[in-house]
């Protein structure tokens, strides 16, 4: 099981939990969790650390920490 000192404040991660691929936000000291795939293709994202962004890499869509969709 994943554990608040796993992740940064502000900071994401894949981890997986029962077997299950998952994508978790760590906002001060609340994690947040979201599906890996992409809304578009059902690609894996990715976290970008420098720019704070879940990122698609089979088309370039971002979205923003939270899950929103940044561009793409």
């Amino acid at each position: 099981m994943i554990k608040k000192s796993d992740i940064s404040s502000n900071k994401g991660k894949i981890v997986t939990i029962d077997g299950t691929e998952v994508a978790v936000f760590k906002n001060d000291e609340t994690l947040m969790a979201f599906s890996t795939a992409c809304p578009h293709l059902g690609c894996s994202v990715e976290w970008n650390d420098s720019e704070n962004t879940w990122d698609c890499p089979c088309h370039g869509s971002r979205f923003e920490a939270r899950g929103a969709l940044k561009n793409g």
